[in-house]
């Protein structure tokens, strides 16, 4: 009989989890994988996404699982917070990158060392180079496309940047007309438009096929040219990793050491069952990773589990150009403008870039039609903006008369976000409700979240540029950056990682300082939030971490 049901048992089966146990697989242990959700087959989502009629909610599609529910589940998070949405979480095989916008960036060596460089926010246990090859892996395993020539600093230096060992394994795509026409009129003001480095393959890749342009990227790839985890778990299973779903994991035993003696799971019927590895990955996202340490007093000497919360505030605008650009053909998303991102005054306030959305306009162009927001009467009777130089004008739209507006609209909208460096503040946390309950009996999650002065002064600077672009396309603004506040679906700093046990979760392996088997392989990990995307660096920490572990077993 064996000693342990498996050499290493991974909670959560999304891109990162699945990376880790794909390095420890692979080198020929037995992993076995716990996942709370069902496995949803990639078809079932793209159908209930295109019959729902709540084309925003990215979780809608994955089903309402009432044993395992996830963070917009009506009533799961108690949240006090300052931006407008809860980031959005999956609990299903495969995770939460099932449903991501597929932008692969890295990290910047500054952005590594924000505290020594700028005197703000954490510097890494380690730095760029250190993590530079599992960037590669990373890349080269999920398929990212990108533009090798690139300085991604925004600081145009002429030579690439971050460094690199390989090229991308991809090239990038087209560049859709949308875009194409708004880096020519705003090229004479001193803006550049780069290529997002991202997962849509431009051409077949490991199985893949070359993306054709459906443009539902979020939540669901309907032929599978965007990467998500559903592909990582697959390549787990494929290197010997086991899986079990509805295993919803919420109790961690542990001996007089610290060292976990077993993982401990119910099923969606209540039944309990106990297992035992020699190491324990826990990969269950940068909310419930913190929630379960929490629930069970483990890994927090710090009393840094589940603190330090960092979401990426954000600011959306969005116009009407005098031109038809007809957004919505293509790629989700392709281009950014780095030039915030680096920037002397980083000390100040936030560094930023500027992501175009490529997605379909014609839920936000149709949405004043049908409300009081813009018509103040609601349904057909609705002033809008003529064609004309910004007049407005009042007039009853109904049939042909409010397609063709629509249509007119939708051909001329285009949209960008800018995602802002937030800093890890102990005050900002995730953490059990125990006022709240699931029909498991387990607690719910209470989420606590304030935006930063750091944050707000880079506003200024963001309605400049909105002006300018304005001015440029001859355009009349739809929405304001500043009139509300969003943030993404990136969860930060909730296991923050560093040297010092007195004030870190885990160190540079992603090993709890308190407890030499325990690993968090989570993007809650990280010390700084940057500005970009965090998908990428998570899944280069996880195969790091998977590699450390692969090596102890």
């Amino acid at each position: 009989m064996a000693e342990h049901d498996a050499d290493v048992i991974v909670v959560g089966s999304g891109s990162l989890g699945s990376l880790a146990a794909l390095q420890i697989a692979r080198a020929g242990h037995d992993v076995l994988i716990l996942e709370a959700g069902p496995v949803v087959p990639d078809w079932k989502i793209t159908e209930n996404w295109r019959t729902s009629p709540r084309k925003g909610n990215l979780n809608d599609p994955f089903g309402d699982i009432p044993y395992a529910p996830n963070s917009w589940s009506p009533g799961y998070v108690d949240d006090d917070i300052d931006v407008s949405m809860i980031p959005g979480t999956l609990t299903v095989a495969g995770g939460t990158s099932r449903h991501w916008t597929g932008v692969a960036w890295r990290l910047l060596p500054e952005e590594m060392r924000m505290r020594s460089l700028f005197g703000v926010s954490r510097d890494w246990p380690f730095d760029y180079d250190e993590l530079e090859p599992w960037y590669t892996e990373a890349e080269y395993q999920v398929g990212v496309i990108g533009a090798d020539e690139t300085d991604y600093s925004g600081q145009d230096r002429g030579v690439p940047y971050p460094p690199r060992s390989r090229p991308y394994p991809l090239p990038p795509e087209a560049k859709p007309y949308a875009l194409q026409r708004f880096q020519m009129r705003t090229s004479e003001r001193g803006y550049r438009l780069l290529h997002a480095p991202n997962v849509r393959l431009s051409r077949p890749y490991d199985g893949r096929p070359a993306c054709v342009g459906n443009n539902i990227c979020n939540p669901n790839c309907p032929i599978g040219a965007k990467h998500s985890g559903l592909h990582d778990l697959r390549a787990a299973q494929d290197a010997g990793a086991r899986l079990v779903t509805g295993a919803l994991v919420d109790r961690l035993e542990v001996d007089g050491r610290g060292r976990v003696t077993a993982v401990s799971y119910l099923d969606p019927g209540g039944e309990r069952t106990a297992l035992t590895a020699k190491i324990v990955v826990l990969a269950a996202h940068g909310f419930e990773t913190p929630k379960l340490l929490l629930m069970n007093d483990l890994a927090n000497s710090s009393g840094m589990v589940g603190r330090n919360l960092m979401i990426h505030p954000t600011l959306t605008f969005g116009f009407y150009a005098d031109e038809d650009l007809w957004v919505g053909r293509g790629q989700y998303l392709h281009g950014a403008n780095m030039q915030r991102r680096l920037q002397p005054d980083r000390s100040e306030m936030s560094g930023g870039f500027y992501q175009f959305m490529n997605h379909n306009p014609a839920l936000t162009v149709a949405a004043p039609f049908f409300d009081t927001g813009e018509g103040g009467s609601g349904g057909s009777d609705v002033a809008y903006t003529s064609r004309g130089n910004g007049g407005r004008s009042r007039r009853r739209l109904v049939g042909p008369a409010l397609d063709a507006e629509m249509r007119h609209r939708a051909a001329r909208y285009l949209s960008s976000q800018t995602l802002l460096e937030d800093l890890p503040d102990p005050a900002n946390f995730v953490a059990p409700d125990p006022d709240t309950r699931t029909p498991l009996g387990l607690p719910g999650l209470k989420m606590r979240y304030r935006l930063q002065d750091y944050c707000r002064d880079a506003l200024p600077r963001t309605l400049d540029d909105f002006a300018n672009w304005v001015q440029a396309m001859g355009a009349t603004p739809q929405e304001r950056p500043g009139d509300t506040w969003s943030n993404q679906h990136h969860i930060m700093g909730t296991t923050i990682m560093g040297d010092d046990p007195s004030d870190s979760v885990v160190d540079a392996d992603l090993r709890c300082h308190d407890h030499e088997n325990l690993f968090l392989v989570t993007t809650g990990v990280f010390p700084s939030s940057s500005c970009v995307n965090p998908t990428l660096t998570g899944m280069a920490l996880a195969m790091r971490a998977g590699a450390h572990v692969a090596a102890e077993v």
